[in-house]
């Protein structure tokens, strides 16, 4: 499907027509992977997680219109992934934090986590000779948690009970990383010198321009009418 797509998409000139493309592929893919066979005793299924991700890796590997194309659809996933989180997160029963198993396996999962993931980064940022800035705070940055794992938990819940412990414990740590990650990253990344705090230059030009909108005729006739 990813080849096919990116054949499909150099017949168009149209960017409108591109995205109205990238669309129906993504929706056709996951149509298809719904479809099981079976070849005797064995029953052949897709994950729609996975072959989304295929298509998207195939696509972007092949197209070279595909940087151009992600950009447009970037315009209208922003309501998908809230729709999507809100979906998931409502999942969450918070009955499980009076189980104290339940919080212990969760913390458990945690912690194993981060320390895979940062270990993990260190040592392959070692074996490849990478600096040691990388070496020490490229593990920090992964530690954020939430589409992925998130579509597993969806997977997951086909299992049963097993499936809703799972899901529940995922959710779980999904809440704990994404309110700890994102600050660990922005922590990393400053401290790695990837990012820098605003220079004052910076903030002195936004303020300006800032301060010349609200000067515009525009901005004058609309306060004045408030204030009539």
């Amino acid at each position: 499907m990813g080849w096919l797509l990116t054949q499909i998409e150099k017949l168009f000139n149209s960017n409108t027509n591109r995205l109205n493309m990238s669309i129906a592929f993504v929706l056709l893919t996951t149509a298809l992977s719904m479809l099981e066979f079976d070849i005797g005793p064995v029953t052949i299924s897709f994950s729609s997680l996975l072959v989304c991700m295929m298509l998207g890796t195939i696509f972007c590997n092949l197209c070279p219109l595909s940087h151009e194309i992600m950009d447009k659809t970037d315009s209208w996933t922003n309501p998908l992934f809230a729709a999507f989180f809100v979906i998931s997160g409502a999942q969450l029963e918070l009955s499980v934090f009076s189980s104290g198993i339940i919080v212990l396996i969760g913390l458990v999962y945690i912690l194993t986590r981060s320390a895979g993931k940062y270990i993990g980064a260190f040592l392959s940022a070692k074996a490849t000779h990478c600096s040691d800035t990388i070496c020490k705070y490229l593990g920090i940055t992964l530690l954020p948690q939430a589409g992925v794992a998130l579509g597993m938990c969806v997977t997951a819940q086909q299992l049963g009970e097993q499936g809703e412990l799972i899901r529940n414990i995922t959710l779980f740590a999904i809440l704990i990383y994404e309110l700890v990650g994102p600050l660990l990253t922005k922590t990393a990344l400053k401290s790695a010198g990837e990012i820098q705090p605003m220079s004052e230059d910076v903030k002195n030009r936004r303020q300006t321009n800032l301060e010349a909108a609200k000067n515009t005729p525009w901005e004058r006739h609309a306060k004045h009418g408030a204030e009539k």
